[in-house]
């Protein structure tokens, strides 16, 4: 098989007037924003991000407050709670 033959089946086939940095830039939009219902675009990565930071504070509150509440010997749950957050966010250490 030549070269001439590969070229050819690695070709992409795209319409006359559309540019190939125009379909990737398109795709782009297409997986990282979010159409709502409203009819507004939403990016995917600040919305997720967002709400995981959101859920992990009520839950920082939450056992903050019942450690502050409750009985030492009661306090196993909310204290590891507050440790797997924590775990979650601070980025284990890598040898480069």
């Amino acid at each position: 098989m030549s070269t001439e033959d590969e070229e050819i089946k690695l070709k992409i086939d795209t319409p006359n007037n559309v540019s190939e940095s125009s379909i990737s830039e398109k795709e782009f939009i297409r997986k990282t924003f979010w159409k709502s219902c409203c009819g507004c675009t939403i990016d995917k990565r600040a919305l997720t991000f967002f709400c995981q930071l959101f859920i992990s504070l009520i839950m920082i509150v939450f056992c903050l407050y019942k450690l502050h509440t409750l009985d030492k010997c009661d306090s196993d749950v909310y204290m590891s709670l507050l440790t797997m957050i924590l775990g979650i966010y601070v980025e284990a250490p890598r040898l480069n």
